[in-house]
């Protein structure tokens, strides 16, 4: 994997791509007139970097359910149930199992409060921090 940049006047999109030839297939998709550069070879993060950023970005999870769960006014039955429903979730988000946390929230049903705008939130929160590495 390595990064490249697509551009087109003053707007530009760095993203990671298998080679030349994916970067210059979305580079069409966009449209004519759309450049593609290299950029930098993709650097996974060590095992240690991983679980850091994996955590923190658990952790921003939780505190976003936790607001939604505010602005939303849940009452004190609709928050333990919300609560019983994410228990297998929050244990694997507390130790950093980001995967395990998509694969729990995905499979999760929903309901008047755990809407389907919010899983489908949670959903992309997700794929997009994973897509980046």
């Amino acid at each position: 994997m390595e990064y490249y940049k697509i551009s087109k006047g003053n707007w530009s999109v760095i993203d990671r791509f298998n080679n030349i030839d994916e970067a210059n297939a979305r580079a069409e998709g966009f449209g004519t007139g759309y450049a593609v550069e290299y950029v930098a070879p993709y650097v996974a993060p060590s095992p240690e970097a991983r679980l850091s950023l994996d955590m923190k970005f658990c952790n921003e999870l939780i505190n976003i359910f936790l607001q939604d769960n505010r602005i939303a006014g849940v009452t004190a039955e609709q928050g333990e149930a919300l609560m019983s429903k994410f228990s297998t979730v929050l244990s694997f988000a507390q130790v950093g199992a980001i995967k395990s946390v998509d694969y729990h929230i995905k499979n999760m049903t929903v309901d008047d409060v755990f809407t389907q705008p919010r899983k489908d939130k949670y959903m992309s929160l997700i794929r997009d921090y994973l897509s980046q590495f």
